[in-house]
């Protein structure tokens, strides 16, 4: 029991209230939900995907979509799903390093060759179904260019198929990439809008209701909410400020 509720206080779960909480299901987000799980979808036959970039401002809801997406697949096909932040990972070791390790191989953080790196990877991808791995901030990447070489060769020579998601709230025209590595990756897009007041009346709705006690937020205080974040940047992590 938390603080608020043996105090009697208006919270009763305070956690709904950040953005930790992870909504079974996002509201608003079924086209971007479907347009990654379509994506994805042919690993769980064994073929190729789609490599996707999804991009968009700051709290629209791209993490927890794919989230959301990444769960159904793990569940229900086999397919490894594996979610790397770039800006912490930012360059070629340390990002082949941290898939390795969310892959359950363990391995050094330093001192492993780049070429050992990736034969790991090549011996994780004989032995499983396949692998999606997403890409968030993956403007900050330093290697870029390298990286994607790599996994498309990986997915060239292995058994199983390997699925790239690249996340950045940058629209892709301003992310400096090699045209090689743009050829290579022959990349899809799908851009995720601000949310709209109708949007964040939903979202807020659901959030009162898991996170207050009954009667404590008007319906007026979460249209008055919604209707200004819609109106200044249509952020959800504004509208649960």
């Amino acid at each position: 029991m938390g603080a608020n509720e043996r105090e009697g206080g208006v919270l009763r779960s305070e956690v709904h209230l950040t953005t930790r909480h992870v909504p079974e299901t996002p509201v608003g987000r079924g086209k971007e939900i479907q347009r990654i799980a379509d994506a994805f979808r042919p690993l769980t036959r064994g073929r190729p995907p789609e490599n996707l970039l999804v991009h968009g401002p700051a709290g629209v809801g791209k993490t927890t979509c794919i989230e959301h997406v990444f769960n159904g697949l793990e569940k229900e096909t086999g397919v490894e799903p594996v979610h790397i932040n770039c800006w912490q990972y930012n360059t070629r070791p340390s990002f082949l390093t941290q898939l390795l390790i969310e892959l359950g191989y363990p391995v050094p953080r330093k001192g492993k060759p780049v070429d050992q790196l990736l034969s790991r990877l090549r011996e994780w991808l004989d032995k499983n179904r396949g692998v999606v791995v997403a890409l968030d901030e993956f403007d900050r990447l330093q290697h870029r260019t390298e990286i994607i070489y790599d996994m498309r060769n990986l997915s060239r020579q292995a058994d199983n198929e390997f699925g790239l998601l690249m996340v950045s709230n940058k629209h892709p025209t301003t992310i400096d990439l090699d045209p090689r590595s743009e050829s290579r990756l022959s990349c899809r897009t799908h851009e995720f809008r601000p949310y709209n007041m109708e949007q964040l009346v939903r979202i807020l709705e659901q959030r009162v209701e898991q996170a207050f006690r009954p009667g404590t937020v008007t319906d007026d205080a979460v249209t008055r909410i919604a209707e200004h974040v819609a109106e200044e940047s249509g952020d959800c992590r504004d509208a649960l400020d």
